[in-house]
């Protein structure tokens, strides 16, 4: 046994049948904590941009246009889309009357209001259509409903294309519907 100048030993002194090092009970405890801490900020990370209200509202309306235009496939019957500078509403169209209608029979195809802070551009046929408010379009009589995006039961649609603003423009979600019936939800970077 080796010791130093101040008369103390030097030599790690192992207790019997104990090596030294960490035991394995002690590591898992610290492997569990640092996935705990780990897993804490990934979901922090993960919901620090979800509070963009204009992300929601695009998202939820391309998620509503691709359910709209299965659901003309499926039941034979066109849809369409009219657009208000603070929202937007599903029309379907009857046949026997020639005359759009408001879908009012589906929960999921009800009347959205936009937050305040988002505005609507819309572009039809690569034309910039004028959204007003709903007041200003018209009343409930049929006549008066038309929407600017129809939605076939071909599987076809109105070519559009919708930017989401709130702010500056460059920050723009843009939807865009292709006569095919594909349409595409771009984020401020890839539309740029």
């Amino acid at each position: 046994m080796q010791k130093s100048v101040t008369g103390l030993c030097t030599e790690p002194r192992l207790r019997a049948g104990h090596a030294p090092g960490f035991s394995l009970i002690e590591l898992l405890v610290v492997i569990v904590i640092l996935a705990i801490t780990a897993s804490m900020v990934v979901l922090g990370m993960a919901t620090l941009g979800k509070d963009d209200p204009v992300e929601t509202e695009a998202r939820r309306l391309a998620a509503l246009l691709q359910f709209v235009s299965e659901e003309a496939l499926v039941q034979g019957r066109d849809f369409g889309v009219e657009f208000f500078a603070d929202g937007y509403r599903f029309l379907s169209w009857d046949p026997d009357t020639r005359l759009w209608s408001v879908v009012g029979d589906e929960a999921a195809l009800r009347r959205r209001t936009l937050p305040p802070e988002v505005e609507v551009v819309l572009a039809v046929d690569g034309r910039e259509v004028v959204v007003e408010r709903e007041e200003r379009r018209g009343g409930a009589d049929g006549d008066t409903l038309a929407p600017q995006v129809a939605i076939f039961s071909s599987g076809e649609l109105t070519p559009f294309e919708l930017f989401l603003v709130a702010g500056f423009a460059a920050d723009a979600w843009v939807l865009q519907g292709r006569m095919n019936g594909d349409v595409e939800l771009l984020s401020p970077e890839e539309a740029r």
